[in-house]
């Protein structure tokens, strides 16, 4: 009989313990933010090498000793301006005697066209032969084309003696002489010196793949026009963080992709008035655009990955945790473009995403200082 008294108490104590063990677990709460729909104006960054649109070497086209350097190593030229001087003694001496060669040749067309004018009114005499008649003719034609053998050559002797006097051919900065004063110089001695164009810049950056599908073709419709893309303004920063003053335009886009880097080559135009810019300067090109368009933003902090890529956690309005796979676009501040995988006022989670996995039923509180309609309880 004690021992059925016994028996009662454990019994229940039993039936106690297993039904706290069955008792469901709370529901976790989560932190979200609210997907928005906001304008903005697409920003993008690269790294970019400064090159000089014009870059010319300057050579010797013709033979002799160099009389003078008529420029400062380094300086900016005006096109036209004289940078070196040949000595053009045996040039003019060539130029006058191309000069006499024509007169010689002249005067001999002269006489033989008057010798041939006299046997065009003697032959129907008979007073000459036709054979000294197509003498007369040959000898006609040949001093015809005497005289404009020695007009080429009086050419090609002002030509050479032009040569002479070396000019700028485009307004820049000269480079360093490779020559002096007394040094002989001519077709084979290499380069002089360069000159580089300087105001506008050219800033050459690579656009991969990607970006160029996902951004540049979208603003301009899928039709690579580089005038359509006036309204991106392009800035640059230099290697110490500075921020150049100028504003610059893309000008050309390559016409395909490199198969090697899967990037398409673009480039800017910048204005250099003050020869900041040098070409071989590493810099970041930031192009912004000046139209606003609209764009689907969420947190940075809601982002995750894994081998299928970029997910968010989205709280549906039961309030059951599902994944979303999403396209991303620029980062802009603490929110980030999202191009696919969400819409405008769909709650993600922010806080609180180790915790929770797809098909969990979570409390959502909203992120403070934020507008998501989020309340806690749903």
């Amino acid at each position: 009989m004690n021992r059925r008294i016994l028996l009662v108490p454990a019994l229940l104590l039993g039936l106690a313990a297993c039904t706290e063990e069955s008792a469901p677990p709370p529901t976790i709460e989560v932190v979200v933010d609210t997907v928005v729909s906001e304008p903005f104006q697409p920003r993008s960054a690269y790294v970019g090498r400064l090159q000089a649109r014009e870059d010319v070497t300057i050579q010797a086209k013709v033979t002799g000793y160099l009389v003078s350097r008529d420029f400062r190593e380094g300086e900016l030229v005006e096109a036209g301006d004289v940078l070196f001087t040949i000595d053009d003694s045996e040039y003019r001496a060539a130029l006058a005697r191309a000069t006499a060669d024509l007169a010689s040749a002249k005067a001999a067309q002269a006489n033989a066209e008057r010798n041939f004018n006299r046997g065009r009114e003697l032959l129907p005499k008979g007073a000459i032969s036709q054979a000294e008649m197509d003498d007369l003719i040959a000898k006609k034609l040949d001093a015809e084309a005497r005289i404009e053998s020695a007009r080429a050559q009086v050419t090609s002797a002002e030509v050479d003696l032009g040569f002479t006097v070396i000019k700028a051919p485009i307004t820049g900065r000269i480079g360093r002489s490779r020559v002096s004063p007394g040094d002989l110089v001519g077709p084979t001695s290499g380069d002089l010196t360069t000159l580089v164009s300087i105001d506008p810049i050219e800033a050459l950056f690579q656009v991969s793949e990607a970006t160029y599908v996902s951004t540049v073709s979208e603003h301009i419709g899928g039709e690579l026009d580089p005038s359509a893309l006036q309204s991106i303004e392009v800035t640059l920063e230099l290697t110490n963080g500075v921020s150049y003053p100028e504003v610059g335009r893309i000008d050309y886009f390559a016409n395909r992709i490199d198969a090697a880097t899967g990037t398409m080559e673009a480039r800017a135009s910048i204005p250099n008035p003050h020869s900041i810019l040098v070409p071989g300067q590493y810099v970041r090109v930031i192009l912004q655009d000046t139209n606003l368009m609209q764009g689907l933003f969420m947190p940075q902090a809601a982002v995750q990955a894994d081998q299928q890529g970029s997910f968010v956690l989205v709280v549906n309005e039961s309030g059951v945790v599902e994944r979303r796979n999403v396209e991303l676009g620029d980062r802009l501040d603490q929110s980030v473009l999202v191009r696919e995988g969400v819409e405008a006022g769909e709650q993600v989670i922010v806080r609180g995403l180790q915790q929770v996995r797809a098909g969990m039923a979570v409390n959502v509180k909203a992120l403070p200082g934020s507008d998501s309609p989020a309340a806690g309880g749903r």
